[in-house]
């Protein structure tokens, strides 16, 4: 999608937004874990870290995803610890799923219809969402911990999951189209038909 690129190329002003909030993901992740909530100190890390591949792959620290991106799978990761939020593992595991698709359309040749790119979305969050009931499952086995204590808990987070999915599909969407227009306004009032 051509918009991803047009909000990537301005990269000093993304990265010295995005910078201190990838950081203080980094933070959070070892306050949480000094806490003791290892599967919340692995979620804020796997943001960190895929907030890390397209400065690696590139070897340029200018290189970095939307600083609105990164905010957004910020949030939860505060709140969560700051508080209790019962939807707080939906939101983060729906904005991995949602940076895993920027990626991959931004830095990657593939390239996502719009379409596809929500489905994309959906499908990651719920693949996340599975993988994250198995992290809590290997948790309540080998730690004695309770984060699933019912079927029924286990089967609703899943569909909340989902529904989360599909909430961060449809904010991807409405995100990109409002920046793509915003692109297509700048192009035609400076007379760039490109």
């Amino acid at each position: 999608m051509p918009v991803l690129q047009s909000l990537i190329d301005n990269e000093q002003v993304n990265a010295a937004l995005a910078w201190p909030i990838v950081f203080s993901i980094a933070i959070a992740a070892v306050v949480t874990a000094s806490q003791g909530s290892f599967l919340w100190a692995a979620l804020a890390t796997t943001i960190v870290v895929l907030a890390f591949v397209p400065t690696i792959v590139r070897w340029d620290a200018l290189v970095m995803l939307p600083w609105e991106l990164l905010a957004l799978a910020a949030a939860p990761i505060w709140a969560r610890l700051f508080g209790t939020l019962p939807i707080a593992g939906f939101l983060t595991v729906a904005t991995i799923a949602l940076l895993i698709t920027v990626e991959l359309d931004a830095y990657t040749p593939i390239e996502m219809s719009p379409r596809f790119a929500v489905a994309f979305v959906v499908l990651a969050t719920m693949a996340v969402a599975g993988l994250w009931v198995i992290a809590q499952w290997l948790s309540d086995t080998l730690l004695a911990t309770s984060f699933l204590t019912t079927k029924g808990e286990l089967m609703w987070d899943l569909v909340y999951a989902t529904a989360f999915g599909g909430l961060a599909a449809a904010l991807f969407v409405v995100y990109f189209y409002r920046h793509d227009t915003a692109s297509v306004g700048r192009r035609e009032r400076s007379g760039d038909p490109s």
